[in-house]
């Protein structure tokens, strides 16, 4: 499971790298996304040293939320923040100004629910999976509808980092289920009453 995750991963990072745009973009696209495996790992290793029963996959897209959670905030408010600004100075507001303020608000509301859920992944919480693979289903079917729009040339570097995250999700909700009944406590067995006699005596 772990080699056909990785696997399917390196090819639509591959594929969204290779989905077009100048030369430059593709470089710093790279570079960007060492950096992020770089933290990632360093993310899932913490991870798994704090909480080595939690499946490894949770690890993994907790670190993951961390990453997504901190970049689009971060570009949600600069993408909103000129969308404003942009609607500020142009004499009409049309559907085109509503489009962009929706996509800003969706980028901020992707990125700060993965910052809200990224702890109750990592301990394995099944309700916190469940609730990041809809609200990353949600964006994920917002980026497609945005597809067939003028000027979303960009939005094939978006969907393809979606992409791996909602699939390491979807696998984090599989290996949740499947996950042994050991991380719960043991409750403690109760004595027969007989035994409460003798104590008692």
């Amino acid at each position: 499971m772990r080699r056909t995750l990785i696997a399917l991963s390196v090819l639509l990072s591959l594929a969204t790298l290779a989905s077009g745009g100048e030369w430059w973009e593709s470089a710093l696209s790279v570079a960007f996304l060492s950096i992020g495996v770089l933290v990632l790992v360093n993310l899932y290793r913490r991870f798994r040293r704090a909480a080595p029963c939690v499946p490894w996959v949770c690890h993994v897209s907790a670190a993951m939320a961390i990453a997504f959670g901190v970049t689009y905030v971060i570009t949600g408010a600069a993408h909103s923040a000129a969308v404003v600004s942009l609607a500020l100075k142009e004499p009409e507001f049309g559907p085109l100004q509503i489009l962009r303020l929706t996509t800003g608000a969706m980028m901020l509301y992707a990125g700060a629910m993965n910052l809200v859920l990224y702890r109750p992944i990592r301990t394995g919480q099944q309700w916190a999976v469940a609730v990041s693979v809809a609200t990353a289903l949600l964006f994920w079917l917002y980026l497609l509808f945005l597809l067939p729009l003028p000027g979303a040339e960009t939005v094939w570097r978006l969907l393809g980092p979606w992409s791996v995250y909602l699939l390491w999700l979807c696998a984090a909700a599989v290996a949740n289920r499947r996950a042994p009944m050991e991380r719960a406590p043991a409750l403690a067995p109760t004595a027969s009453p007989s035994e409460l006699a003798r104590s008692a005596s």
